[in-house]
């Protein structure tokens, strides 16, 4: 009897160890064959500017309802001071690195921003019937392509014989096929005839063919260093050093924004030798080589800051009468529809917010300069609004008398530009 109840309580035992390691095999087969889930985290297609900053969310994973998101290997690079299309590849796999699954995220980076026509002379120019005309040209600069002046096409024609309004217009694209035009216009008249000061008018308006250069630069870098400037909005160090200098050294004179406000009403000139030097973004490196250069110099020069980026900091930092610090956006330094930026896809409300905050932030500013140069009449509305008295685009040219307040060109300095080329945009 005992033996028999030995044989059952031995069978009973190896059925169970029998079902445990059948149940073992099966579990580990399961875990090594088991084939996660993954899924991105954010838009599966992103679309950036140039130079806009990528921010990656991620994907998250799970293997038999854990959690394995950290073991997420992801694929690929994105470079956005370059054009193209960048793709990342998020993959996970289970322990035994078998069923790897993978999901991919597509980033385009955009450039949108057309090139920067700057006239050489000015606008409107006027002559009289039998002189002879010879248009001054244009000079092209692109934020991405560099100097493109080489691909403008000129159309138009000036009869010098015939009394009349002419347009000569110039226009260019870049290699994304931003297109930039603008034009000059030629008033051919009959020969005037000398009157006596008594029954001539006089005007408010400063008629100086020269202009006011208000400067463009961005970012800066130090090649003696290594560095190198990810695109044209880059600017070596040595080369805007010698810009200062040459500036410093030929007693240039660096109007206030009221003398510029006042100067484009027409009720002030300004010393021929002015010129107004802007540095958009507040971005590090213009903190590290721009500034010293800046107060070295005795350069008075103005900083659009993005108050989101920088918050507060900057202006109470660098407290100093050689800098002034205006606004750039409070957040609106992005991509918004149609490869426009965000200014002018807000509402009034939402921009109005906006540009309130950035000037309460950098302490009652008076000057805006457009994120990516895009604005439109609801975006001028909410500056006049917001109590702002002037705006800057990125179109070229000098600022002249009469102009649009708050659609005012500017002079882009680009890597690599000249010291020859400098002096011309200067002059």
């Amino acid at each position: 009897m005992n033996k028999k109840r030995t044989i059952i309580c031995c069978s009973i035992i190896a059925v169970i160890v029998l079902t445990i390691a059948i149940g073992l095999v099966l579990y580990f087969n399961y875990q090594n064959n088991a084939i996660p889930t993954i899924s991105l985290v954010g838009d599966e297609n992103i679309n950036l500017q140039l130079n806009d900053k990528y921010q990656e969310q991620g994907a998250k994973a799970f293997l038999n309802e854990n959690d394995v998101s950290k073991d997420i290997k992801i694929d690929g690079q994105v470079d956005t001071s370059k054009v193209g299309q960048y793709k990342l590849k998020y993959t996970i796999s289970n322990s035994k690195n078998k069923n790897p699954i993978s999901v991919e995220r597509v980033i385009n980076i955009e450039d949108k921003i057309p090139p920067t026509i700057t006239l050489k002379g000015k606008p409107e120019v006027t002559i009289n019937v039998g002189d002879i005309y010879k248009d001054e040209g244009c000079t092209v600069l692109d934020n991405y392509d560099g100097d493109i002046t080489n691909k403008t096409s000129i159309t138009g024609e000036v009869n010098t014989k015939k009394a009349g309004t002419y347009t000569i217009t110039y226009k260019v694209a870049d290699s994304s096929n931003n297109i930039a035009e603008t034009t000059r216009k030629v008033i051919v008249q009959k020969k005037q005839v000398a009157v006596t000061a008594s029954s001539s008018t006089t005007s408010k308006i400063n008629t100086s063919k020269r202009g006011l250069p208000v400067l463009m630069y961005h970012f800066f870098y130090d090649k003696s260093k290594g560095e190198k400037g990810a695109d044209n909005n880059w600017m070596e160090v040595s080369a805007f050093e010698a810009q200062m200098k040459y500036l410093a050294d030929n007693n240039y004179y660096f109007p206030s924004w009221n003398e510029v406000e006042a100067y484009v009403n027409g009720t002030k000139t300004l010393p021929a030798k002015s010129v107004v030097v802007t540095i958009d973004d507040g971005d590090a490196s213009f903190i590290k080589y721009a500034i010293p250069i800046i107060e070295k110099y005795n350069v008075k020069a103005t900083s659009f800051v993005v108050t989101s980026w920088n918050g507060d900091w900057l202006p109470k930092s660098y407290k100093s009468s050689h800098l002034d610090f205006q606004s750039h956006s409070h957040d609106m330094h992005r991509s918004g529809a149609n490869g426009k930026g965000r200014f002018v896809n807000l509402s009034y409300k939402e921009a109005l917010e906006d540009v309130t905050k950035s000037k309460n932030i950098i302490g009652n500013c008076t000057v805006f300069c457009y994120p990516f140069g895009h604005y439109n009449d609801n975006a001028i509305k909410v500056l006049k609004d917001a109590g702002y008295k002037l705006a800057f685009t990125t179109q070229g040219g000098r600022v002249y008398p009469g102009q649009n307040k708050f659609a005012l060109p500017r002079v882009r300095m680009s890597k690599g530009v000249s010291m020859k080329a400098f002096q011309e945009a200067v002059k």
